[in-house]
């Protein structure tokens, strides 16, 4: 059966807990490539893309430097670095229920499942991985690499969803831990479905207007079916 339903997955607070690496990375590739670490105090960088809060951290710290002069050597250096973090800290821990709905999923000849993150390509997959997720599970994918913003990002997984079965998905679900995964499933048609694994609670996720909300990914694994066995197709179940 060539799938219909393309359910996309946000990596970080969604999909495991790297606790903060990333963070920490950053800061040690900007040591080296700039000689000062990054700090993000008081910077909202959750659900925000790689390419964004890098280029505003070196808009902070450096201010007599272009971004883009030194984007590829501070990404060869992150993805070093966040290698190392996981590789010490004996990989990442997924989040709870994650492992088991990605099975659930699977078993649904209608669904493909994607990858739409903040992330760069490089570092998201490295993430996965060192989560025990092949990365080849996921076809349809958006990172940072392929838009300006989160709200971006949608479309590019309608179009690869397109050049991989020749038609538009039913129905896109974006999986999330942020307000902006909410805001970005909703500025690409998508259903807002968001897990509070994350750094934000259901309560606060059905505020940004998530469409379904749970506690996490246990409790996804039976709202998705209910969602896929829904009679239309059309509307998300009213329970959250």
């Amino acid at each position: 059966m060539t799938p219909t339903d393309l359910v996309l997955f946000d990596i970080d607070g969604t999909l495991l807990d790297t606790q903060d690496a990333g963070v920490v990375a950053y800061a040690r590739a900007a040591k080296t490539v700039f000689g000062t670490p990054f700090s993000f105090g008081n910077v909202p960088v959750h659900g925000r893309l790689d390419s964004e809060n890098y280029a505003d951290a070196v808009r902070r710290h450096l201010t007599d430097v272009d971004p883009r002069e030194y984007e590829a050597t501070f990404r060869n250096r992150y993805a070093a670095e966040l290698e190392a973090i996981a590789r010490d800290a004996g990989g990442f821990q997924p989040c709870i229920g994650a492992l088991e709905c990605l099975e659930m999923l699977e078993s649904r000849s209608e669904v493909e499942l994607g990858l739409l993150t903040g992330n760069w390509a490089e570092t998201g997959r490295l993430k996965i991985r060192h989560a025990g997720i092949d990365p080849n599970r996921f076809r349809c994918n958006a990172f940072a690499d392929d838009g300006d913003h989160r709200n971006d990002l949608v479309p590019i997984a309608r179009r690869a969803f397109h050049d991989a079965h020749g038609a538009v998905p039913n129905r896109i679900l974006v999986v999330g831990d942020t307000p902006r995964d909410i805001e970005c499933a909703h500025a690409g048609g998508a259903i807002a479905v968001g897990v509070a694994t994350g750094i934000h609670s259901a309560e606060v996720l059905r505020a940004a207007g998530a469409d379904l909300a749970v506690e996490d990914l246990t409790a996804g694994r039976a709202m998705f079916a209910r969602l896929l066995d829904s009679a239309s197709g059309a509307e998300p179940p009213a329970e959250r």
